[in-house]
């Protein structure tokens, strides 16, 4: 039962990612088609900005645990058996603690914002909470998915980005 509440919060938080990528997209889109005849859209840069964030944010989670960032398996991808273990297991727990550390610092400003009552400087006075709220969460998740992974080699399991494929090696050498 965690196991589907862990697979569905990523799914929603790389579909959220995707609707803020559309909302880029369909902001532009109506930008540029007001522009041809003389309109705006008031705040549409900061929109735009906001959304970005979100987009860059949100999908961290999800895009880790189908194996969509880039890793260096220079060296561990050589490794076999309890070498590659203990050598994933440190790259997971050190990038844990920095994904939590960053989770910790983004919630850290969203109280912050929410405490001075801060808005953005731009043409709309968004309270800055909200944009970061993306961001925040995002950050969580993203660590939440490195401590699953984390978790499921400690057990003795294959971690996500395993699953998804073979090694970086090997997909950089099909794409070539």
């Amino acid at each position: 039962m965690l196991r589907r509440a862990l697979d569905a919060l990523y799914l929603l938080s790389g579909i959220a990612g995707a609707l803020a990528l559309l909302a880029i997209g369909l902001l532009i889109l109506v930008q540029v088609v007001l522009r041809q005849v003389g309109g705006m859209v008031p705040g549409g840069d900061d929109i735009t900005a906001f959304a970005m964030a979100a987009c860059a944010m949100l999908p961290l989670a999800y895009a880790f645990r189908h194996g969509a960032h880039i890793r260096v398996d220079l060296v561990i991808g050589r490794l076999r058996g309890a070498a590659r273990t203990v050598m994933e297991g440190l790259a997971l727990a050190l990038a844990a603690m920095m994904a939590l550390l960053f989770a910790w610092a983004s919630v850290d400003l969203v109280s912050d914002s929410i405490a001075f009552e801060e808005v953005a400087q731009g043409i709309l006075a968004v309270p800055l909470w909200i944009p970061q709220s993306f961001m925040a969460a995002g950050a969580v998740v993203f660590a939440i998915a490195l401590l699953d992974d984390l978790a499921v080699l400690l057990a003795g399991g294959t971690p996500s980005y395993r699953r998804s494929g073979g090694s970086t090696i090997d997909k950089a050498a099909e794409e070539l």
